[in-house]
């Protein structure tokens, strides 16, 4: 009978795990780059950012730390804890960003793990990581991509909480014969979530471009990043968009992404983003 009833319940053991990921696949979220973390971590101006971001229709940030607050980390971490609290109660999940691309580089590894283990034991869900091999100079090397990797590895091994990235499209093209192939390496450097940088005015052509790659890299999970920054050509942002706007697009790209996977929007950046 106990071998009966094992061989009845295996299929739904099996398929609880599947239906699990299934749903994690299904969950759409939309985010904001948070640079300056000033008025988040300040306790007078938290809680009117925090539902400037939910009016917006922000459930995720990336907050980025300024050196500043690093150099005063025993303050900054209260805050930090003081804002992850508030951040839950709000339904806004928050990840750590870090973004400098030196870190690329061999020598200035050690600064990055160095942070992360001062930052240990803050609840934040994941660490993501913009670092822009492009910001070191164009064209980029085959050995820049080998240490990004490498650099992503290694943040990987120490973070305490799942390892992120933003990256430029251009790296998750159809690999190039005798060059480091960055999407077949992420996996076993520890990432799994890219945020696609396709910046452009053109919605249809970003969802093109973001479906394609997704459908050629199914071992990761892709969102789609896009900017409102004004400095930026009027082809390639957002920027003089309303709210209103950005609101009824992202519900235009859920409605064509979410079913390829692709998990959410990321506004580049929260400076820019229209407010209501």
């Amino acid at each position: 009978m106990r071998s009966i009833l094992l061989a009845l319940c295996l299929p739904l053991l099996v398929a609880q795990p599947l239906m699990a990921q299934a749903a994690q696949a299904q969950r759409w979220s939309q985010a904001s780059y948070v640079w300056d973390s000033e008025a988040l971590l300040d306790p007078g101006q938290r809680p009117a950012e925090l539902q400037a971001l939910r009016n917006a229709g922000m459930d995720k940030i990336y907050l980025g730390l300024k050196a500043a607050q690093i150099r005063d980390l025993g303050a900054t971490r209260q805050r930090l804890e003081q804002l992850l609290r508030d951040a839950a109660d709000k339904g806004v999940q928050v990840s750590l960003l870090l973004g400098d691309p030196s870190w690329i580089e061999p020598p200035e590894r050690h600064q990055l793990t160095d942070l992360l283990d001062k930052l240990k034991g803050l609840a934040f869900i994941s660490l993501h990581l913009d670092l822009e091999v492009e910001q070191l100079g164009m064209p980029v090397p085959d050995q820049r991509l080998t240490d990004w990797l490498e650099t992503l590895r290694t943040a990987s091994s120490v973070s305490p909480w799942p390892v992120e990235i933003s990256s430029h499209h251009r790296w998750f093209a159809d690999p190039k014969p005798g060059h480091p192939c960055v999407p077949c390496a992420l996996p076993d450097a520890g990432v799994r979530q890219v945020s696609l940088m396709i910046y452009t005015r053109n919605p249809n052509n970003s969802a093109r471009m973001a479906e394609q790659i997704a459908r050629r890299w199914p071992d990761l999970q892709f969102r789609l990043a896009q900017s409102t920054e004004p400095q930026l050509d009027a082809t390639e942002s957002w920027a003089g968009a309303s709210t209103e706007q950005l609101q009824h697009q992202s519900s235009a790209w859920r409605e064509q992404l979410q079913p390829l996977g692709i998990a959410g929007i990321d506004w580049q950046a929260w400076r820019d983003f229209p407010k209501r």
